[in-house]
């Protein structure tokens, strides 16, 4: 009886799988129907509600594939100026440059600063700029030691370099090498920027062969030492001697800063006495033709700094004269503009009678060294006597004490105008 009644109340709970039709608990009245009539076959109704469900999905996943292949792909603006940029920098290659400003105008509306957001180096790769302008002649072994390799290279006398892609104008390869020797010549200058002849080996291997130039690096060492140059055989060349023996640079100049307290007036009511902080700033220059300026201001560097471009300039205060560099001393004599001691006069006939007149005479002596990651960047003061001389008086000579706190080593600084423009050929 128990199986006979558990069977009843199965056939009266009857599920329809459908699509969109929630399940659906029959009657009494109509499972007595259902019992009358043949039993449902389950396993025949569960496989088409397989097929079914399968045939469903299988259009869903359609629907979604056509949408994805209809959605289009997005772009960011920078990727796009990239783009177009790219596009301006072919065809200015190219020679086409009006099209090149066209494209270079669209990439700087998208995105106005889109050339300093490119990385080039990975667009070229060294192989390629190092085979866009290849020397002649040059040939590289991977077991020959790298040195001996740049100096046994040799250029062809016709040209120090050859054009990868063809050029709309003249290439620089066309220029014999004379003239090139003579255009480094107004590089290097009267005022010895070494530091531009450097930069420019730096281009190809044609250019690094006429930047070691022997001759070239002759001239620079005779101006710097004269006919104290020495032997040659100690340094095996002219660049050498350059580098390794002590000099003067020339394209900058040595700075030092020098601080110290001074001590103030009592204040009214007595109760305390200001110190006050004192900063000022020595400034030296000097020049391949033997020339030295220094002079002292509490201004800051970028305002003296423009006031020494040029020997003639007539600074107060500054002192002028000569220098002689003997291994690493340089010892110098400057003088500074004659003055009266009692001051200034209305009338000629009174200055005449003024014999008063004081010649002051600085001598100075530094020694040359290196520190950091610089050579010969380094003044240290040796010795500073001021001989002063009166009209008709003998001469008075004071020695200055040369503590660090006064005179702290002098540091060098480039100074970029000082070598923005040649004046002179080097001779």
């Amino acid at each position: 009886m128990a199986a006979v009644r558990r069977a009843q109340l199965y056939y009266n709970c009857v599920i329809c799988y459908t699509a969109n039709v929630s399940p659906v608990i029959l009657s009494d009245e109509e499972s007595e129907e259902l019992q009358e009539a043949d039993p449902p076959n389950l396993e025949h109704q569960l496989d088409q509600f397989r097929e079914q469900w399968q045939q469903e999905l299988s259009k869903n996943k359609g629907q979604v594939s056509n949408n994805q292949a209809l959605k289009p792909k997005f772009v960011s603006i920078e990727e796009e100026a990239t783009s177009l940029f790219i596009q301006g920098a072919q065809a200015e290659q190219n020679g086409e440059l009006y099209v090149a400003i066209g494209f270079y105008k669209k990439a700087i509306q998208l995105v106005p600063d889109i050339e300093s957001r490119i990385d080039f180096r990975k667009m070229r790769t060294p192989r390629d700029r190092q085979d866009s302008e290849c020397s002649v002649e040059s040939k590289t072994d991977e077991d020959e030691d790298l040195l001996l390799h740049l100096q046994n290279l040799s250029v062809d006398k016709h040209a120090i370099c050859e054009p990868k892609l063809e050029q709309n104008s003249t290439h620089i390869s066309e220029l014999p090498i004379e003239v090139i020797m003579y255009i480094l010549k107004w590089v290097v200058s009267s005022e010895l920027d070494t530091r531009s002849l450097e930069m420019f080996s730096q281009v190809c291997h044609g250019f690094y062969l006429c930047a070691r130039d022997e001759e070239l690096w002759k001239l620079i060492c005779h101006k710097i030492w004269g006919q104290n140059c020495g032997k040659l055989k100690k340094y095996g060349c002219w660049r050498k001697m350059y580098i390794d023996r002590p000099h003067v640079l020339f394209n900058g100049c040595y700075i030092s800063k020098s601080t110290y307290y001074r001590t103030g007036e009592k204040s009214l009511d007595g109760f305390y006495r200001p110190y006050h902080v004192v900063e000022y700033y020595r400034f030296i220059r000097m020049y391949p033709d033997g020339v030295i300026l220094m002079t002292c201001s509490p201004d800051d560097p970028q305002m003296v700094l423009p006031k020494l471009r040029y020997k003639s300039n007539n600074v107060t205060g500054l002192l002028k004269g000569h220098y002689r560099l003997t291994g690493n001393k340089i010892t110098a004599e400057m003088t500074r503009s004659k003055t009266n001691e009692t001051g200034y006069y209305k009338y000629k006939r009174r200055q005449v009678n003024n014999h008063n007149q004081i010649d002051v005479t600085y001598f100075v002596e530094l020694e040359v060294n290196s520190g950091g990651k610089g050579i010969h960047n380094i003044l240290n003061w040796s010795k500073y006597s001021i001989a002063t001389i009166r009209s008709g008086n003998k001469e008075n000579v004071s020695d200055v004490d040369l503590n660090k706190q006064s005179f702290p080593p002098m540091i060098f600084s480039r100074v970029k105008s000082f070598c923005d423009q040649s004046e002179q050929l080097l001779v």
